[in-house]
């Protein structure tokens, strides 16, 4: 029992029942809830226990709540109160049965897209009755946009929006922070500058470009390049990603993400009248997806018509080949005659070797002489013990060489030939005579002088190789400025 009262005290917020977990974030939950004895349905957005020690997070969701209860559009999502107490902080809101933009393109942007021009006139009109009340939402993007398959939205989360800056306050309402969304935020919000219905139309005009191309405009390799994107980089457009887009609504985007918010439409309501009679796609979306369907049903109505008619011949055919065996034998036989052979794998082409040139001897042809005279030149061992093994033990001392030492060799008195010095980068023509051509070889003189050695070519000294780059080159090439040239600093929440 002691189990059970405590999971249902678990399950209870003050007189609202946690029915169905929708989104678990970092300091908040997201709750479908019911009234205890009621059947009303209720959203609750509440503060995780952690969180609600920190002053910060508990002031977010203040805003939020104040922001929301000076709301009263059928495009926003409507609040009906705010809690804090003891044990709960929590937002009780309506609860809108639809998956956000965000999920939607992932699936089926197609399916967006057939829906554009409604989404585009909805959220228009309820950012700008935003900006009547005095905010300026600052966070549009797919995440926080519902819409049903009837084209119905509703926009949520209003825990960045601020005031909208009017008179003095666009001369000294310069934020102390920059917050928002990388992929989404507007160029004057990352300068720190006061903000107005621009910085929405900015925003939407990013989430307008994601919906046709399927990614937003701006990416880098680390956040600070993508920031600086939005400052300095005109975006691309979105037909160069998606053929079917036309230029009007080329045109349409880029007055939308221009980099000063005074060349932007001057309001929302300038953008709902400028989308009601733009031709936004060149086919419809809803003749493309008819005209897909029906190509994909035609496929599959061929594939099973083939089905049917391959079943009925096989059928048939095993009718005859049972009537007759004769025809299942002919069949095999016709089967097998017409059977491709299989392509042999060609052989690897190995590649072609390079004729070595002949290497030019070390010694000019009239000095090539055996190391020792003919009559020295003698097997090692006696003809009856070559080719087969010896009888151990009975290795006899070779015979045929003379007991004296062999006589001293005489070697002709005249020195080397020159050399004949070429011309650099010339390589010294090679001379060899035939073998049969060479003459015979003379003993040397008795008296002969040892032969002097070809003097050693110096070594040439290694070529100066390139010094490697500095410390202090490498280190500034490998320099990455991690401070924004506009801002005073990074941004705390992005």
């Amino acid at each position: 029992m002691a189990e059970t009262e405590t999971t249902e005290a678990d399950n209870i917020v003050d007189e609202y029942e946690l029915v169905n977990l929708i989104v678990d974030g970092s300091t908040t939950q997201i709750w479908e809830v019911k009234e205890q004895g009621g059947s009303n349905t209720f959203v609750m957005k509440r503060l995780l226990p952690e969180p609600m020690k920190n002053p910060e997070i508990v002031a977010t969701m203040k805003l939020e709540a104040k922001v929301a209860a000076a709301l009263d559009h059928p495009n926003l999502i409507h609040l009906h109160k705010f809690v804090k107490n003891k044990k709960n902080i929590y937002l009780l809101m309506d609860y809108f049965r639809a998956p956000n933009l965000r999920s939607q393109i992932t699936s089926d942007r197609q399916s967006v897209q057939s829906r554009l021009r409604k989404l585009i006139e909805s959220t228009a009109m309820a950012l700008g009755h935003m900006h009547e009340k005095g905010w300026v939402h600052k966070d549009i993007k797919p995440e926080n946009i519902l819409i049903s398959k009837s084209s119905e939205v509703k926009i949520i989360d209003f825990g960045l929006a601020v005031p909208v800056a009017k008179g003095l306050g666009k001369l000294f309402g310069k934020p102390k922070t920059v917050q928002g969304t990388r992929s989404y935020i507007a160029p004057e919000t990352i300068k720190k500058e006061p903000l107005g219905p621009g910085a929405d139309i900015y925003s939407l005009g990013i989430t307008i470009f994601e919906i046709l191309t399927g990614k937003t405009p701006f990416h880098g390799e680390n956040p600070k390049e993508v920031l600086l994107k939005h400052i300095s980089e005109k975006p691309p457009y979105a037909s160069s990603i998606n053929p079917n887009v036309t230029p009007e609504m080329d045109e349409f985007i880029l007055k939308m993400l221009a980099k000063k918010p005074e060349k932007r439409y001057a309001s929302m309501e300038e953008v709902v009248s400028t989308i009601r009679n733009l031709k936004m796609f060149k086919a419809e979306i809803s003749e493309l997806i008819a005209q897909e369907k029906a190509d994909a049903d035609a496929a599959e109505k061929e594939s099973m018509k083939e089905k049917r008619l391959d079943s009925r011949a096989d059928a048939r055919l095993s009718e005859l080949v049972k009537e007759n065996p004769e025809l299942a034998k002919q069949l095999m036989a016709d089967r097998k005659a017409n059977a491709k052979p299989k392509p042999k794998p060609e052989p690897e082409k190995k590649p072609q070797q390079q004729p070595q040139q002949p290497s030019q001897p070390m010694y000019p042809p009239q000095y090539q002489q055996p190391m020792y005279p003919p009559q020295y030149q003698q097997p090692m061992y006696p003809p009856q013990y070559q080719g087969q093994p010896m009888p151990p033990g009975s290795y006899p001392p070779p015979q045929g060489y003379p007991q004296q030492p062999y006589p001293p060799q005489q070697y002709p008195q005249q020195p080397y030939p020159p050399q004949q010095q070429q011309p650099p980068g010339q390589q010294p023509p090679q001379q060899q005579q035939p073998p049969a051509q060479q003459p015979a070889r003379q003993p040397p003189a008795a008296n002969a002088p040892p032969q002097p050695q070809a003097p050693q070519q110096a070594s040439k000294p290694p070529q100066n190789q390139p010094e490697p780059p500095k410390k202090e080159e490498q280190k500034q090439k490998n320099k990455n400025d991690d401070d924004l040239p506009f801002m005073d600093e990074l941004p705390d929440v992005i």
